[in-house]
C-alpha cells in the first residue's frame, strides 16, 4: 500500500507567498535518502588564492594538500605492517643551504675582472718633525692621523730625537730653525729615568739645581753635553720653538721657512679571485627510487647540498680571516668567576660584560680615527653570555644551519660563527662607504651549476662552482676578546 505525504499549508500572508511543497510519495523499498541531493560550494577555490598567507605557511598550506592527495592511495587496510612496504608515509629528509653571512660581515666589491684593484692615496710625511716620524701615514682611507700631533704643522717641535747610542752623542742637531731663545728643554733618557735640562735663554742647559751640562747654539741648532749617556738605551730628546716665520737665509745661505712636508702616494688593494669548485655524484637507480618511491629529485638536492657546502666555506673563510687579524688585549676579556664563587649579582655582572665590549670599540674608534665598530662575531658560548646582557634584542634563529645572526646589542649586529672558539668574540666594522670596512668582500663569479650528465655507467654528475674574493684592509679596526672561567 502507498503511503501518501502532503504538506500543510500556513495562513498567514507571507506562507502564501510560498511555493507549495511538492507531494513525494515513498514506496516501502525506497530508501529515505534517494531524493537527497549533495551540496556543493558555490565558486569554490583554493585556500592558498584567497587567503594572504606568509611564505611559511603557504609552503605549509601545500604540503598539506600535497599530503591530502597522497592519503587518496591509501585505504582501510593499511596498517602498520604497510609503513616499510608504503613510502608514502615518509617524506625525504630535507636539505638546507646556509646563509651567505660573509657580506653581512664585510664591505661588498663589483669586480669586474679577476684580479680587481681598488685604488686610493696615501698622505704621508715626507721629514719628521717632533714625535711625527718620517714615512708616517697621516691619513688614507684607512687610516686617519689628522690632529694626532697638534705641533706638526706649528712651531713647536716636541720630543725630537737628536741623539742616540747608535748614532752617539758627539754632534747631535736640532733640524728646525732658527731656535728662539729660552724655549728649548733638552731631555736625557738612560735606563729609564729621564733628566730633564733647561735653557736658560743664553744657549746654556741646566739641570734643576742650576748646574750647567750643556750648550746650545740657536742659529745652528748644534747641541753639546757636557757629560754624554753611556747606557745602550740612552736617548736626548729636545723640545723646543723656531722662528717658522723666517724666510732665511740660513747659516748655509739657504732660502725658504723651515716647515713639516707630506706627500701623496697612490697605492692600491689587490683582490684576486679564487675558485672553488665541488662534483656531485649519484646513481640513476638512487635517482629512479627518489623520484618513484618519495617523488624528489635527485639531482636538486645534490645541487642544495653543493651550493650549502660553498656557502659554509666562504663564511668560514672570512671568519677565519678576520679573528686571525684581530689584536688580542688582555683587558677585554671578561672574567665569569665572580659569579661561580657567588661574589655578585649575575644580572649586574653582566653589564661589565657589556662594558668590556664597549671599551673594545671606544679603543678601536681612538687607534684609528675613522669609525666605530658595529659588527660582532663570537662563539656559539659567548653568544648565550651576550645574548643575556640587557638590551639585547634576539633574532629568530630556530631553524638555522651553520653561522647566523643572532640578535642586535645597541648599535652591535652580533652573528654566531661555530667554527670559531666557543668563548671567543672578535669585533670589525662594515659600512656602505668602502673606506671605513674592517674587510672587503668581492663576488666575481656566482655559484654556478653544470648541467647533469649521464654517462653509460649508470651515473650522473653535475659540477657547481664560484670564485670570491676577501681580504682585511684594516687589521688595526678588528679587536677580539676572550670569555674566562665560564660555567
Amino acid at each position: 500500500m502507498a503511503i501518501q505525504r502532503t504538506t500543510r499549508r500556513i495562513s498567514n500572508q507571507s506562507a502564501q507567498n510560498r511555493p507549495a511543497r511538492r507531494v513525494q510519495t515513498v514506496q516501502a523499498g525506497t530508501s529515505i535518502t534517494s531524493g537527497a541531493r549533495r551540496r556543493t560550494a558555490v565558486g569554490s577555490r583554493s585556500i592558498l588564492a584567497t587567503a594572504k598567507l606568509s611564505p611559511e605557511k603557504q609552503k605549509f598550506a601545500r604540503q598539506l594538500q600535497n599530503n591530502g592527495r597522497r592519503l587518496q592511495n591509501i585505504n582501510a587496510a593499511t596498517n602498520t605492517a604497510n609503513i616499510m612496504a608504503r613510502p608514502d608515509f615518509i617524506e625525504l629528509m630535507p636539505m638546507f643551504v646556509q646563509q651567505l653571512i660573509a657580506l653581512d660581515i664585510c664591505g661588498s666589491v663589483a669586480m669586474n675582472s679577476r684580479q680587481q684593484l681598488v685604488p686610493y692615496f696615501k698622505f704621508i710625511a715626507e721629514n719628521a718633525k717632533g714625535e711625527t716620524a718620517k714615512g708616517t701615514v697621516l691619513s688614507s682611507p684607512f687610516v686617519n692621523r689628522q690632529g694626532v700631533d697638534p705641533n706638526f704643522t706649528g712651531k713647536v717641535v716636541k720630543n725630537e730625537v737628536i741623539g742616540d747610542k747608535l748614532d752617539g752623542f758627539d754632534v747631535m742637531y736640532a733640524q728646525y730653525l732658527p731656535i728662539l731663545p729660552g724655549s728649548v728643554t733638552a731631555s736625557i733618557v738612560e735606563s729609564g729615568v729621564t733628566t730633564p735640562l733647561t735653557d736658560d735663554g743664553q744657549g746654556n742647559l741646566k739641570d734643576s739645581t742650576g748646574t750647567a751640562k750643556g750648550f746650545i747654539n740657536y742659529s745652528n741648532g748644534n747641541v753639546q753635553l757636557t757629560t754624554p749617556p753611556t747606557a745602550d738605551d740612552a736617548q736626548v730628546k729636545l723640545t723646543y720653538q723656531y722662528d717658522n716665520e723666517t724666510v732665511g737665509p740660513d747659516e748655509a745661505g739657504q732660502y725658504g721657512a723651515k716647515m713639516a712636508k707630506g706627500y701623496l702616494q697612490l697605492d692600491e688593494i689587490n683582490l684576486i679571485a679564487e675558485a672553488r669548485e665541488i662534483a656531485c655524484y649519484w646513481s640513476i637507480y638512487a635517482a629512479f627510487a627518489a623520484q618513484t618511491e618519495y617523488g624528489g629529485n635527485i639531482g636538486d638536492m645534490a645541487k642544495e647540498a653543493a651550493i650549502g657546502e660553498l656557502t659554509a666555506e666562504i663564511n668560514t673563510t672570512v671568519f677565519e680571516k678576520m679573528s686571525r687579524a684581530a689584536s688580542v688585549n688582555p683587558q677585554f676579556n671578561w672574567n665569569a668567576a665572580p659569579v661561580l664563587n657567588g661574589s655578585v649579582v649575575p644580572s649586574d655582572y653582566l653589564n661589565m660584560l657589556k662594558l668590556k665590549l664597549n671599551q673594545a670599540a671606544a679603543y678601536i674608534y681612538q687607534t684609528t680615527n675613522l669609525s666605530r665598530p658595529n659588527r660582532i662575531v663570537c662563539g656559539t658560548n659567548a653568544a648565550e653570555y651576550i645574548g643575556m646582557i640587557d638590551g639585547f634584542v634576539a633574532d629568530n634563529n630556530q631553524d638555522t644551519v651553520g653561522p647566523y645572526h643572532a640578535g642586535r646589542l645597541d648599535n652591535f649586529e652580533v652573528y654566531v660563527a661555530p667554527s670559531y672558539n666557543p668563548d671567543e668574540w672578535v669585533m670589525g666594522c662594515k659600512s656602505s662607504d668602502i673606506r671605513r670596512n674592517s674587510m672587503l668582500f668581492g663576488e666575481y663569479m656566482p655559484i654556478m651549476s653544470t648541467d647533469q650528465i649521464g654517462l653509460a655507467n649508470m651515473s650522473v654528475q653535475s659540477g657547481h662552482a664560484t670564485m670570491f674574493a676577501s681580504e682585511v684592509v684594516n687589521p688595526a679596526s678588528i679587536v677580539k676578546g676572550k670569555l674566562l672561567g665560564t660555567f
